[in-house]
């Protein structure tokens, strides 16, 4: 048996609702795009929301600050929902 807590159900970044609070679990991709992801400030644990889909990208904000995010990267970033705003 697991001591790990359940995370609930987890699914690719531009599946998760806009406007809605969630928090990255993980990343699908390499050493280089996960430390280009934390270098802007989204690492496992973040909080953040997608604001709109805009040319096959997505634009998110995480606290103040806005980031847009490739196609390609954005479905390697895996979140979960959360109630923290």
């Amino acid at each position: 048996m697991s001591s790990k807590p359940a995370l609930g159900p987890c699914l690719p970044l531009p599946l998760a609702p806009i406007g809605e609070p969630v928090r990255v679990v993980n990343f699908g991709t390499g050493k280089n795009t996960a430390h280009r992801l934390a270098s802007m400030g989204i690492n496992p644990g973040s909080v953040l929301k997608t604001i709109e889909h805009a040319h096959g990208g997505l634009i998110v904000a995480i606290g103040n600050t806005r980031l847009a995010i490739g196609p390609g990267i954005a479905h390697q970033v895996m979140v979960t929902p959360t109630d923290t705003p």
